[in-house]
């Protein structure tokens, strides 16, 4: 697999999911993940559909017209 930022090489490798409680921290399960050797970045299934949906909501919200700085200002 090749990374699509630097295309350098993905290695397969486990993210571990941490839950903290009451000041304790628990491993709450695993998953594999792939990380490049290169640049660090990682590819997951998860993060890349966040990376989609927020992609989408910047993509719907400039279609309205809407940018930060519009909102920001009219406060």
């Amino acid at each position: 697999m090749e990374c699509t930022w630097c295309h350098g090489f993905m290695a397969k490798e486990r993210l571990y999911d941490l839950l903290e409680n009451d000041g304790q921290v628990y491993v709450s399960g695993w998953r594999w993940a792939y990380r490049c050797v290169v640049c660090g970045k990682v590819y997951d299934w998860v993060i890349e559909q966040n990376r989609q949906i927020a992609a989408k909501a910047v993509t719907a919200n400039q279609r309205k017209g809407n940018t930060r700085n519009e909102e920001v200002g009219a406060a």
